[in-house]
């Protein structure tokens, strides 16, 4: 009875019982793990400087963020053995420095760090007992400030370890997957320094966000080149009776190798949360008819999406969605560190087939509302001539998006275009509604599309400038990088609408806003006079 929610209903599976907050052990282990990604990213750096590198420094250090930010409870033989080969590449890594040096005559380079790398792996409980005396220290030490720009350093790894993956599984420019795979070493190693100048690390976070910018524009070319242009797609969100598979995550690749998978299988494919881009480019929408739609209420609610779906469950790399409550024996996934309860693939989707044979599947199915997704170019460029021609009349231009699909944003923005006033111009990603001073796209579900509509105001208002604002109403792992990119470029005022703490937690949210002057939103009216005023 599940299986689909109504239109106003809104389930978050983090609120629920907190399952989304970090406990004090996985706390620990993740601290153990920063110690040695950091004196790695020392050591790679060091070794780089003077001609050498470890060829697996990269993937280590890519597996093992992927890992930190899915905040999973791991399981100790595989967290052990995990930590194991970073040590056993630190030491390698040290050892040829220090050789390098030595052939050289040059004064070897060394770091403080509480790691030995002469003894042996220490059993869990020892390992959570030292990520406490780190954090201890850590919290002791740096000032409330200096541990908030470490935090969002972590999260713009985050998004360019996402991005570099992403870019990397598709073996195109190489050369731009090692500028941010540098830049990730770079942002890890500033945490080995506890005095780094604090204008220092702004600069590095905004370079970096600039890279991961540039990574993000080059994945989109290649999308569009690979699965077609972009366009503007109704996606379902009804069942049918069928055996079913569910596939989470963003990686289209992965997607199109279950939908290849599956082309005789007779086993509709749904997808969820940020997957439902998919749906927005032809390769899928025209090659794949078991591509049935999407299915849930995305990332907040993936407890209650993934409990009620009557099939294997396949989660790709970097996926988001919290699986920890789900131990049913039908969850899958490709990534490097595996969920206790989900079951590990590597190219061979055998096991998920036969789950979803095995499942009872859907018995019957149900309707609901589709959603519209994707945008047409053509589209955008005849709607944008409305402002274009009538530049005297406008003061301000407010842009809302991504889309994010959430009941309790929609009705904020709904309030928030109802009560616009004339002089300000409004570009809408979510709400149905165009009034003279109003145009909208909806269906645009991501930051790249955002990036296509400003360089499209930027180019044709480049000698009659207007104050641009924009309400980020979707959260997800760019988001900080995103906004930060924003701000950098000249976007005036930027809203934030409440986050999941899935996504951002709201101590984050409180350096954003002290920072980098973000703002979040309260009541739409209040919000309106803010923009008027400024």
């Amino acid at each position: 009875m599940f299986y689909n929610y109504f239109e106003d209903y809104q389930y978050d599976s983090c609120a629920y019982n907190g399952i989304c907050s970090i406990g004090p052990r996985t706390s620990s282990l993740q601290e153990v793990l920063i110690m040695y990604l950091k004196l790695l990213a020392f050591y790679t750096i060091e070794l780089q400087n003077l001609g050498g590198y470890n060829k697996d420094a990269k993937q280590i250090i890519l597996d093992t963020i992927s890992m930190l930010m899915q905040n999973l409870e791991y399981q100790n033989k595989q967290f052990e053995q995990l930590l194991i080969n970073i040590k056993t590449l630190l030491i390698d890594s040290k050892k040829t420095y220090l050789k390098i040096c030595k052939e050289r005559n040059i004064e070897p380079k060394f770091i403080k760090t509480n790691i030995k790398l002469d003894s042996k792996i220490n059993n869990i409980n020892s390992l959570i007992k030292q990520g406490e005396n780190e954090y201890t220290k850590r919290i002791e030490y740096l000032s409330p400030e200096r541990k908030c720009l470490l935090e969002i350093i972590g999260l713009i790894i985050n998004s360019l370890c996402i991005n570099i993956v992403e870019l990397d599984s598709y073996n195109e420019n190489q050369e731009l997957s090692k500028k941010g795979f540098n830049k990730i070493l770079t942002l890890l190693n500033f945490l080995n320094y506890q005095d780094t100048d604090f204008n220092d690390i702004i600069e590095e976070i905004n370079q970096s966000t600039t890279i991961d910018n540039e990574i993000n524009k080059q994945i989109t070319k290649i999308k569009t080149k690979l699965y077609g242009e972009p366009q503007k797609k109704e996606v379902s969100q009804s069942t049918r009776p069928n055996k079913a598979i569910l596939v989470a995550g963003s990686s289209l690749k992965e997607l199109e190798n279950i939908l290849e998978y599956t082309k005789d299988k007779n086993i509709d494919i749904y997808t969820h949360g940020e997957m439902i881009q998919a749906h927005t480019y032809p390769r899928f929408t025209n090659n794949y008819p078991q591509l049935q739609g999407q299915f849930g209420m995305g990332i907040e609610n993936c407890l209650l999406d993934f409990a009620t779906f009557p099939g294997a469950i396949f989660i790709t790399k970097f996926a988001t969605e919290s699986i920890e409550y789900l131990y049913r024996g039908r969850l899958f996934t490709s990534d490097y560190f595996v969920p206790k309860g989900a079951i590990k693939i590597e190219n061979d989707y055998a096991p998920i087939i036969k789950s979803a044979l095995d499942a009872k599947g859907f018995k019957r199915g149900k309707s609901r509302a589709s959603i519209n997704v994707g945008f047409s170019a053509e589209n955008i460029e005849l709607k944008l001539e409305k402002i274009f021609n009538n530049l005297n009349q406008y003061s301000h231009i407010i842009i809302i998006g991504p889309e994010s699909f959430n009941q309790k944003n929609r009705i904020y923005f709904e309030k928030l275009i109802k009560n616009i006033p004339d002089n300000i111009f409004m570009i809408n990603f979510g709400t149905n509604l165009e009034k003279e001073n109003i145009i909208s796209l909806d269906g645009i579900t991501d930051f790249s599309r955002i990036y296509y509509i400003i360089d499209k105001i930027k180019t044709n208002l480049k000698n009659n400038p207007i104050d641009i604002s924009i309400f980020i109403s979707k959260c997800d792992r760019h988001t900080i990088s995103n906004i930060i990119y924003l701000k950098n470029n000249g976007i005036k005022n930027i809203f934030l609408s409440q986050c999941s703490p899935i996504m951002l937690n709201p101590s984050l949210i409180n350096v954003l806003t002290e920072y980098y002057d973000i703002i979040p939103t309260t009541d739409a009216n209040d919000d309106i006079k803010q923009i008027t005023n400024s």
